[in-house]
C-alpha cells in the first residue's frame, strides 16, 4: 500500500498543472494563524499548530493500519500526501528562465546576468526539493503522520516573521528533517549524472552539519550536469549558449529525480519494508 500510495502521488504530481485544491480549501496558514493571534507561548504554538494535527493523523493511521480498513488507510495516506505536496511549477519556471535567456541581450551586465542564473537554480532545485521529496521521505519511513509533520513543519517556519523568537528553533527542525531527505535526493542526483564528479562531494556531505539542503542540492546537481565554469565566460553570447545548455541538462536531472525516488520505493516495496 505505502508503494501504491508512492505511485499515485508521483503520477499526479508528475501531471499537475494549476493551483492546490486541498489547500486553497483548508488553508493551513489560516488555521495557525488563529494561535498566533492569541497570548500563547511559542512553543505552545508549534505544539497546538503542528502537534495537535498530528496527533488527530496519527491515531487514525493507528486505528486503520490493519484488516479491511488498510484501504482506508490508503485513503488518509493520498490525502495526507497530497495536502502537503506543493508543485515548484518546474515546467513553467523553466520555460519563463529559457525565455529570459533568449530575450534581448542589449544592456544586460554579464556579472549580473551570471548571478540572476545563479540564484534562479539555486531556488529551483530547492524548490522541487522541498515540495515532493523530504513528503516521500518521511512517508517511506515512518508512514503519514511524519510526512504530515514535515510538512507542516515548514509552513509553519514559512508563515512565522522572521523576528519571530520560535523562528531559529523551528528552522533548526525543518533543516534536520530535510538532511536525510537532501542526501537521499543527492545520491539519486549521483546515480543519474556524473557520478564520479557527485560522488566523492556526496561522501563528505554526511559529516556536514552546517550546509544547509539548498546549499548542499545546488552543488551536487552543479556536479551531476558537469555545469559549465561561467567564471571563464567573457561575453554575453557565449553565457547564453552555455546556460542554455545546463538549463536542459538541470530539466532532466530533475526529472528523472522524481522516477529516482519512485524507484527508491520500489525497491523497498519488494524488500518488504
Amino acid at each position: 500500500m505505502t508503494f501504491l500510495a508512492v505511485l499515485i502521488v508521483v503520477f499526479v504530481y508528475k501531471n499537475w498543472t494549476g493551483d492546490h485544491p486541498l489547500q486553497a480549501r483548508f488553508p493551513f496558514a489560516s488555521y495557525q494563524q488563529w494561535f498566533l493571534n492569541r497570548p500563547f507561548a511559542p512553543m505552545l504554538r508549534y505544539a497546538l499548530c503542528v502537534g495537535l494535527p498530528l496527533l488527530l493523523v496519527a491515531g487514525l493511521a493507528w486505528l486503520l493500519g490493519n484488516g479491511l480498513t488498510v484501504f482506508l488507510w490508503l485513503l488518509l495516506s493520498l490525502i495526507v500526501l497530497f495536502y502537503t505536496l506543493d508543485s515548484a511549477n518546474l515546467r513553467h519556471r523553466l520555460e519563463e528562465h529559457a525565455a529570459w535567456l533568449s530575450s534581448p541581450q542589449a544592456g544586460r551586465a554579464l556579472p549580473a546576468a551570471i548571478e540572476q542564473r545563479e540564484s534562479f537554480l539555486t531556488a529551483t532545485t530547492y524548490a522541487v526539493f522541498q515540495g515532493i521529496y523530504p513528503l516521500l521521505f518521511w512517508f517511506l519511513l515512518l508512514g503519514p503522520t511524519a510526512a504530515l509533520a514535515y510538512g507542516l513543519s515548514r509552513w509553519y517556519l514559512q508563515n512565522l516573521p522572521s523576528d519571530d523568537p520560535e523562528h531559529a528553533r523551528v528552522g533548526r527542525v525543518v533543516f534536520w528533517m530535510e538532511w536525510l531527505p537532501a542526501r537521499v535526493t543527492g545520491l539519486l542526483f549521483a546515480l543519474l549524472g556524473d557520478f564520479g564528479r557527485c560522488f566523492e562531494v556526496w561522501i563528505g556531505a554526511w559529516t556536514d552539519v552546517d550546509s544547509t539542503a539548498e546549499e548542499l542540492l545546488r552543488v551536487l546537481s552543479g556536479l551531476a550536469i558537469d555545469e559549465a565554469d561561467y567564471t571563464q565566460v567573457d561575453s554575453m553570447p557565449g553565457f547564453v549558449v552555455l546556460a542554455s545548455e545546463d538549463l536542459q541538462s538541470m530539466k532532466v536531472l530533475l526529472g528523472r529525480t522524481l522516477f529516482g525516488w519512485l524507484g527508491l520505493a520500489a525497491v523497498l516495496a519488494i524488500a518488504g519494508w
